[in-house]
């Protein structure tokens, strides 16, 4: 029997980081409510969990970090929302560090589980290396040791992407869409 792959799901922001804020709601919050769906729904599916907040607290990104390195996670998952200067800037989008990694077949089996439960949503991605990701220096994406993938689940200041993010619903639909991506890149392990 394969071994449980660990994933270390990291709910963006916190504590007295609320991240975006867009009409009184705070990115921090819909992360951590993500977060808390997604968790059990991977433990059901054969992963092992672990977070880097459960709570609305405040965690470095550094500590995120330093609980990566202890825990050696197969995955580090960053969950965030998006926020522009342009109130018309949507879409869905997945980050992984720059160049070739391991961390990009997982970033391509979640974009395209994210695209086939969402097929009217945007998908803001960037295939001049040949896969969908889009690559930048995020701190927890260059800096822990493992595969590691930020998934911006949309725009908080776009109004109608904010109004969705806030339906009861939608923190199960991406945890599904999450969930499923993860059960295809473990396939490959």
């Amino acid at each position: 029997m394969k071994k449980r792959p660990l994933i270390l799901i990291d709910p963006g922001h916190g504590g007295t980081d609320p991240g975006a804020v867009a009409a009184g709601h705070t990115e921090a919050s819909i992360n951590l409510r993500v977060a808390q769906q997604l968790g059990p729904m991977l433990f059901s599916e054969r992963f092992d969990v672990h977070y880097t907040r459960y709570f609305d607290q405040s965690v470095s990104l550094a500590t995120r970090v330093q609980i990566s390195d202890d825990i050696r996670p197969d995955l580090f998952l960053s969950l965030h929302c998006n926020s522009a200067s342009s109130p018309g800037a949507n879409g869905i989008e997945v980050f992984t560090s720059p160049g070739q990694t391991e961390s990009d077949f997982a970033a391509t089996c979640l974009i395209d589980s994210l695209k086939f439960s969402f097929p009217d949503s945007v998908f803001r991605t960037d295939f001049s290396d040949d896969d969908p990701d889009k690559e930048a220096h995020f701190y927890v994406l260059t800096e822990t040791d493992c595969a590691a993938a930020l998934v911006e689940m949309g725009f908080l200041s776009n109004d109608e992407e904010r109004a969705w993010l806030l339906q009861e619903s939608t923190p199960l639909m991406i945890s599904l869409a999450l969930t499923s991506g993860l059960l295809a890149w473990k396939e490959t392990l």
